[in-house]
């Protein structure tokens, strides 16, 4: 993969000069995405070392260049930007009862399908639950925002309805496999929600075509690499993904399928009910603010931000490409930093404020720019108060 530095020609006492503008192209996202694309590859194939016990140098070779041939080709560099550096989660902010009843409902599979290794619960975008590591949840996450439900969501037309505005600008091919059709995590995701109507499988179906059976993956259980089978089950805004343990090569069987599908259902519809009516209950109303923020905690790969949480395409609620660039410098000089807050104006009059607190990260662009130091301090700890109740940050 190569990648251009942008340049821009001038002409100086008749002689025409090239100068590369370097700042656009920072070394943090494309190092991101190298290694995501290594992460992809692992997930859907194992490890390098795995493949060429298994297949061989040549195999390797072969195996690698059918995947990256394709999957580098979706590699969106103008894209990558600090969301794809944190490679966060957004999760579902529930009380302690239903949290509580989602995880006894996660367990309640489990133990009457033992074979399942490992389960994953989502609804709509967001996290609810996860049994996997860190390392792979967070590929599985974006495999599932970027891939996953855009191409069920573009099948089913009675979908579009529901899907995320920020999803409108999506273009996904159906044609690819999914192990090379990630896009970066920046990518625009589509969600499955508000959708009425029984629930089935969107991986695992039996008898579906090749693009919606179920596909090997390999994930960590108990501090060792292992091959699954994952399904993936969805009803009304609830989505659960499940890596099922296989003997050899063989599938878990058509009747296991029906008898899991017919266990979710009503099970599922009844909790993915209950979530939208807490989700109702607890919704706040929105209003327009002069600032943009994002939040990364390192400790458990939560992300919130602005972008996400109005969930609207306006692009005044998307970060400007000036803006993310100098965030992107500041996260790299927090790295090695416990503790700090910059508070910065830029030539565009605009103020951005960093702050990193333990495992946590903040980012504020704020637009008042007739605003001093004092009003825009103030302006992030009313932001604070506001948008993160329950997250200490030091003053």
């Amino acid at each position: 993969m190569t990648v251009s530095i942008p340049w821009v020609e001038q002409v100086n006492n008749g002689e025409r000069t090239v100068q590369y503008i370097q700042d656009y192209v920072q070394d943090e996202v494309l190092e991101t995405a190298l290694q995501r694309s290594y992460s992809m590859f692992k997930l859907f194939h194992g490890s390098y070392t795995d493949v060429c016990n298994q297949a061989g140098q040549e195999g390797l070779r072969a195996r690698l260049q059918r995947f990256y041939s394709r999957y580098l080709q979706t590699i969106d560099v103008d894209k990558l930007d600090i969301f794809s550096i944190f490679q966060g989660m957004q999760f579902l902010p529930l009380d302690k009862y239903m949290y509580l009843k989602a995880h006894c409902f996660v367990n309640l599979v489990e133990t009457t399908y033992r074979n399942i290794q490992r389960t994953v619960f989502l609804y709509g975008d967001q996290l609810v639950w996860s049994g996997l590591g860190q390392e792979d949840i967070q590929i599985f996450y974006q495999y599932l925002l970027t891939w996953l439900f855009p191409n069920w969501a573009s099948e089913n037309p009675a979908l579009v309805a529901s899907l995320n505005p920020l999803s409108q600008h999506s273009s996904l091919s159906l044609s690819s496999p999914p192990i090379s059709s990630s896009l970066p995590a920046s990518h625009p995701s589509i969600a499955l929600t508000n959708v009425t109507g029984p629930g089935g499988f969107i991986l695992g179906q039996p008898g579906t075509g090749d693009q919606r059976k179920s596909p090997w993956v390999y994930v960590t259980v108990d501090g060792l690499l292992q091959g699954c089978k994952l399904f993936v089950f969805n009803v009304g805004s609830a989505t659960m993904c499940f890596f099922v343990k296989s003997l050899g090569k063989n599938s878990p069987s058509a009747d296991f399928c029906k008898k899991l599908g017919t266990f979710l259902n009503p099970r599922l519809s009844q909790i993915s009910r209950e979530i939208a009516d807490f989700i109702a209950k607890s919704k706040t109303p929105s209003t327009e603010q002069l600032y943009k923020y994002v939040y990364f905690n390192e400790m458990n790969l939560a992300v919130k931000s602005s972008r996400s949480s109005r969930r609207s395409p306006s692009p005044s609620h998307h970060i400007s490409p000036e803006a993310m660039r100098i965030i992107i410098d500041l996260n790299r000089e927090y790295n090695e930093l416990d503790e700090g807050e910059t508070i910065m104006r830029t030539l565009s009059d605009f103020w951005v404020v960093c702050r990193k607190s333990g495992h946590r990260r903040f980012f504020v662009i704020l637009t008042q720019k007739n605003a001093n130091f004092a009003e825009i301090n103030e302006e992030v700890r009313k932001l604070c108060q506001r948008e993160f109740t329950n997250i200490f940050f030091l003053d």
